[in-house]
């Protein structure tokens, strides 16, 4: 019988130099670019994106202060200032006095939106509600019943260009969002 051997592959890479082929360098940039495109599209995002989610932030924490004022019966508000908004709760300071103070509790907390580069502007009744600094005062309440101040929010860059998103607050409750460009 005759010995025919293969030449096993530890023999045949024991000739050939240590590294890597031009085809796995490609192939693993090609992973790695991937991965890090993923990674920058769930963190970043674009303005128009961020826009969006943090009008449907609000329009989730504002259904859930109007559940929990249904649900307790106690009267609940939201404040607005330019850059952000504050949801309130009414607490006795004497006898005959009361006043309106945020709520410092997650996720009904106050909330900035400056980081975002957005601007709110807040209409009632078909009149412009002027905003300053400070969302300490009520501007829309959630009572009992599960009803609250009819009003229109639109968030807007600070630049005037993009996107519009509005937020329309009817008085049985119910809560709408929509893109106007």
């Amino acid at each position: 019988m005759r010995d025919v051997r293969c030449p096993s592959s530890a023999t045949r890479r024991a000739g050939r130099t240590h590294g890597f082929t031009l085809l796995e360098l490609l192939v693993v940039l090609l992973i790695f670019g991937l991965l890090v495109s993923f990674a920058v599209l769930s963190v970043g995002g674009s303005a128009s994106r961020q826009m969006e989610q943090e009008a449907r932030r609000l329009v989730e924490l504002a259904g859930l202060a109007r559940d929990e004022s249904l649900l307790t019966g106690q009267i609940r508000a939201l404040g607005f200032s330019r850059n952000g908004y504050a949801f309130l709760e009414q607490i006795l300071l004497d006898e005959e006095r009361l006043t309106w103070v945020a709520l410092d509790r997650a996720p009904l907390k106050p909330r900035s939106i400056e980081r975002l580069g957005l601007r709110l502007h807040l209409r009632q009744e078909g009149r412009v509600v002027p905003l300053d600094d400070r969302a300490d005062q009520p501007q829309i309440l959630f009572n009992g019943a599960g009803e609250m101040t009819p009003f229109e929010l639109e968030m807007r860059p600070e630049g005037g260009t993009g996107s519009i998103f509005r937020i329309t607050g009817q008085r049985d409750g119910r809560l709408l969002q929509e893109t106007l460009r």
